[in-house]
């Protein structure tokens, strides 16, 4: 059954290839600009074509950085059936470097943050997988390239946690596995963990925002005017810079375009607008049921999610411990890729003993 599942659900053929860069008009005016770039064409013509899979968007050829290109390539679609609608779900995931070879610990489930996709785990997931852990970087409904779906009208939180529920069972065969979320996607672990205790052997937390407010729920047409400044370039590049401690190194223009990649997707802004809808996740109440042993990892300079919460989830959380990062703002994951994996991988392998 396993292997017929992978054989329905393998990868879509990678349709869209690197175009050669056309002529501009200003290049049409200068012969030397011209002549440069057809010796780039020509220079490009002659390396292998670029292929990505075809729900990724072509302005991925536009990303510089090797990991977050070679993550992008490793995309895959599994078909997940959901009571979200009559055919299965699409779903957008980094799946384990060697699916085969790393079955027997509990797997390891990534959740991507708000509007964000499992590119976030661009350089922790493969760190992950070199050591032996079956890591999994999921895109939940109406976020990433899972994004929005035909015949789905619900992205609420609820609807987010049957997504995972249902890929939890189809992909992981109901295997107890270890959550991590980071930012809001701490939020949807915890929700998830509650939820489905189960399902949760164990709960990795970076950064979570736990205790934030209701979405924001504006009427019709200002929800589709936020959605426009929430993929703007300026925002991004704002948000980008308040993610980081190193700036220089990491809040880079690329780090923007690795981030705003799954917003040129269709449907974008209504999954978006569905999920204001809901009002959100609202978890703060219920951080207190979870049971699972949980390891909290922040950025001990992180500018987004204040370092209270960090300690308030330690108070709530009975069976946790909080491991703070040195040097790092919001995103461990991204800027203390090796560290961050360190820590989930002793904590994961407490799991299988």
């Amino acid at each position: 059954r396993v292997a017929a599942r992978r054989s329905r659900c393998a990868p879509r053929v990678r349709a869209h290839a690197c175009a050669p860069r056309p002529t501009s008009p200003d290049e049409a005016k200068h012969p030397l600009t011209a002549a440069a770039a057809a010796a780039d064409q020509a220079k490009s013509a002659r390396r292998p074509r670029e292929t990505w899979p075809d729900f990724v968007p072509s302005q991925a050829t536009y990303i510089s950085e090797p990991a977050a290109r070679a993550a992008a390539k490793r995309y895959e679609r599994r078909a997940v059936p959901t009571p979200l609608r009559s055919a299965p779900l699409p779903t957008a995931v980094l799946p384990p470097e060697n699916e085969e070879s790393s079955a027997g610990g509990a797997p390891v489930v990534l959740l991507p943050g708000f509007d964000s996709s499992a590119l976030e785990y661009r350089r922790l997931h493969p760190r992950l997988c070199a050591a032996g852990l079956e890591a999994w970087g999921v895109d939940l409904l109406g976020w990433g390239f899972t994004g929005a779906a035909e015949g789905v009208q619900d992205y609420s939180p609820e609807a987010k946690r049957a997504h995972l529920y249902a890929f939890w069972q189809e992909e992981l065969g109901g295997r107890p596995m270890v959550l991590c979320g980071a930012s809001l996607g701490g939020a949807a672990a915890v929700d998830f963990a509650v939820a489905h205790p189960e399902a949760v052997a164990k709960l990795v937390l970076i950064d979570a925002q736990c205790y934030a407010e209701d979405a924001p729920n504006p009427p019709g047409p200002l929800a589709r005017l936020g959605v426009v400044v929430l993929k703007s370039e300026p925002l991004r590049s704002m948000a980008n810079q308040m993610s980081y401690y190193d700036k220089e190194t990491y809040a880079t223009e690329d780090a923007v375009r690795v981030g705003r990649l799954h917003c040129f997707r269709d449907g974008y802004a209504d999954a978006i607008c569905g999920f204001m809808r809901s009002g959100g996740y609202s978890v703060a109440s219920r951080v207190a049921q979870v049971g699972a042993e949980t390891l909290i990892l922040w950025g001990n300079d992180d500018g987004i999610v204040e370092r209270s919460q960090a300690e308030q989830l330690k108070a709530d959380i009975a069976d946790s411990r909080l491991v703070y990062i040195d040097q790092c703002g919001h995103v461990p994951h991204l800027e203390q890729a090796d560290k961050t994996c360190e820590a989930i991988v002793q904590f994961a392998a407490a799991a299988a003993q």
